[in-house]
Parts: structure tokens; sequence; C-alpha cells
């Protein structure tokens, strides 16, 4: 337990270190598959799964969070005007738009939650749900600390 959190430690810290000689885009990219790595321990750790379950949960994983970017993205690109420019028409269709993409958001979880428990057991999905909450809000934490700083 003691080396995972060690571990976790680490890659946190290579997450947010970054060297200056980078170039901004590089930069942003180490920094994000750091944090991805970070959270790949963090999540194998809290939910305590051997080698066997990891190597045919995280595919899944990773194919849940593409689809879930890619739905979230869609959403998101009609989303940048501003609100003030809308007509009502416009605004009550955003609206609807906006439930329509959560409503897609949980069925493609519940889809994943099935395909989770042919790998994993049902308290892992749950220690997986709890493990995700915890590193957002770990991450966030650390990025206001880091402004704070600044």
């Amino acid at each position: 337990m003691k080396h995972h959190i060690l571990v976790l430690l680490l890659l946190f810290a290579f997450a947010f270190g970054g060297s200056t000689a980078l170039a901004q885009d590089s930069r942003s990219n180490d920094r994000k598959e750091n944090i991805e790595a970070a959270k790949t321990a963090f999540l194998t750790d809290k939910m305590g799964l051997s080698a066997e379950q990891s190597q045919k949960f995280w595919p899944l994983y990773n194919e849940y969070e593409a689809k879930r970017r890619e739905l979230i993205k869609t959403y998101r690109n009609g989303y940048r005007k501003d609100v003030e420019a809308l007509s009502e028409q416009d605004a009550k269709a955003r609206i609807d738009n906006m439930f329509s993409t959560k409503e897609r958001e949980l069925e493609l979880e519940k889809e994943y939650a099935t395909k989770y428990q042919r790998v994993i057991s049902n308290r892992q999905l749950i220690k997986l749900y709890r493990a995700e909450r915890e590193f957002t809000k770990m991450l966030l934490k650390r990025l206001d600390d880091k402004r704070a700083e600044n």
C-alpha cells in the first residue's frame, strides 16, 4: 500500500513539474499523460484490482472515457455562443440538448457498468465511482494550491 502511495505521489510530481525547455503543447500533452497515468495508478490502488482484472478492465475504461469525452465535446461545440445573444427558442433548444446529452451519458455509464461487472466485483465498481470523485477533488485542490502560489 505504501508503495502505491509513493508511486502516486511521484506521478503527481511529474504531472505538475514540467520542464520549461519544452514547448507549451508538448508540456500540455505530457501533463495530460502524467495525470492519466496517476489516475490509473490511483484508481487501480483504490479498487484493489488484480493484474488479471487490470488487463481486462483498463481497455474497457479507456473506451468508456473516449466515448464520454466525445459525447461531451459534441455538446460543447454549440455551447460557446454568448447566452445573451441567444433567442428564447435557441436557449430552450440548448437546455433540451443539455438534458439529452446527460441522458445519453447516463445510458453510456449504465452500459459500461454492465461491462465492468463482467471483470470486477460490485464493490470494486462502487470503489471506482468513489475513487474517481476523490481523484478529481485531489486534482482540483492541487490546481487551486498551484494558483494560490502564483
